[in-house]
């Protein structure tokens, strides 16, 4: 969002206290946050657009527009509770916000990912992937949630559906798990796999190479139990392919319904027709911001 903005200054929030309700806090609250972040926060000169992500920082957003008044515009991505203290609030439609003129929808959550990013990180693609060799199925590997099983057998599936995609496709395949995965998955999908093939485990201490992934992505598998991963492999342009998972419905199937009619969402088969083009909401929004601030 910021680099859609055309850059800025970015300050990483430490809290000295955890906030059992956020979104029910006076608008001036900075207590939550130590000594050094409360002082960025609260001192000028004040910036002409500020952005805040999620709930703990709506508080902190909501601090900063009070102490700034008209000199800020007050952006706040994903849902904060209410909507007071803000310029403009981007919801994602999955989340059903109600209406009002301050808020804008997107489709799917909010994210860094853009398609010129990704092309730059293909440059950091690991040897061990860059081996396997293209054209790439690149497969984003979640876990359970509150809402979803994931056991280890399911990774069986989602191997003999990914190899059988690839083998037609005459591809390789390039995976990362998640922090959500169950231990044991990175080793049990790649076992699974008779396909050339590099799966990164982020238990390990290499980093994760997920940019460089998706940049070179002939093809995107998302296992069916995150929003964020869903709305990453969007930003490819390229067909994206949905595992689907038991369990998982409401607002990600929400989602997964809204990104089928946009093209973005293919079926599992050989000729998937390519998406219009990469999905950018970030971009949309900054381009609605500029033009609110010219109103």
């Amino acid at each position: 969002m910021v680099a859609a903005l055309g850059g800025g200054r970015l300050i990483r929030l430490a809290y000295a206290r955890p906030l059992v309700r956020p979104d029910l806090l006076a608008p001036a609250t900075l207590g939550h946050l130590d000594d050094d972040a409360a002082r960025a926060v609260a001192s000028p000169p004040w910036p002409r657009i500020a952005v805040a992500a999620g709930r703990r920082p709506a508080a902190v957003l909501r601090a900063l527009k009070r102490h700034a008044g008209d000199r800020l515009f007050a952006v706040q991505l994903m849902r904060p509770g209410r909507l007071a203290g803000f310029d403009l609030v981007a919801v994602p439609a999955h989340d059903r916000a109600r209406a009002d003129p301050r808020v804008v929808t997107t489709l799917g959550a909010p994210h860094p990912f853009d398609r010129a990013t990704l092309d730059r990180a293909r440059r950091d693609l690991p040897a061990a992937a860059a081996a396997v060799g293209p054209p790439y199925v690149t497969v984003l590997v979640g876990g359970p949630t509150r809402g979803v099983r994931f056991a280890l057998g399911e990774v069986d599936r989602l191997a003999g559906a990914v190899d059988a995609l690839a083998r037609a496709l005459g591809a390789g395949v390039l995976a990362t798990t998640s922090r959500r995965s169950p231990p044991g998955t990175a080793a049990r999908l790649a076992a699974g796999l008779g396909v050339p093939h590099h799966v990164h485990d982020v238990g390990t201490a290499a980093a994760n190479p997920l940019r460089a992934l998706l940049g070179v992505a002939a093809r995107v598998v998302v296992t069916a139990d995150s929003v964020s991963m869903l709305s990453e492999a969007a930003a490819t342009g390229v067909p994206v392919h949905v595992h689907a998972l038991a369990g998982r419905g409401g607002k990600f199937a929400r989602l997964q319904s809204a990104l089928a009619e946009a093209g973005i969402i293919q079926p599992w088969v050989v000729d998937a027709a390519p998406p219009p083009a990469p999905l950018d909401e970030s971009a949309r929004l900054a381009r609605i911001i500029r033009r609110r601030l010219a109103s």
